[in-house]
């Protein structure tokens, strides 16, 4: 997304009023310092899932997000 990452996908679709459910990829390991380029604040309460992950984790919380609904 040239221009959009991520979390201005997610400010843009909230400001609009859209409630589509986001989970979030970082490429950063919990250990590491941290996404310098957008990192999300805990108090926005969106799912993050950190690497390294497999199939199987995507899965698990998109079904736990698709659940909520």
């Amino acid at each position: 997304m040239p221009r959009l990452g991520g979390r201005g996908l997610y400010d843009a679709a909230r400001r609009a009023g859209n409630t589509t459910p986001f989970l979030f990829a970082s490429g950063y390991s919990p250990d590491s310092p941290g996404d310098e380029r957008g990192s999300l604040p805990p108090e926005l309460g969106v799912p993050l899932l950190h690497k390294p992950w497999t199939h199987d984790d995507v899965l698990t919380r998109v079904r736990e997000i698709l659940d909520r609904k």
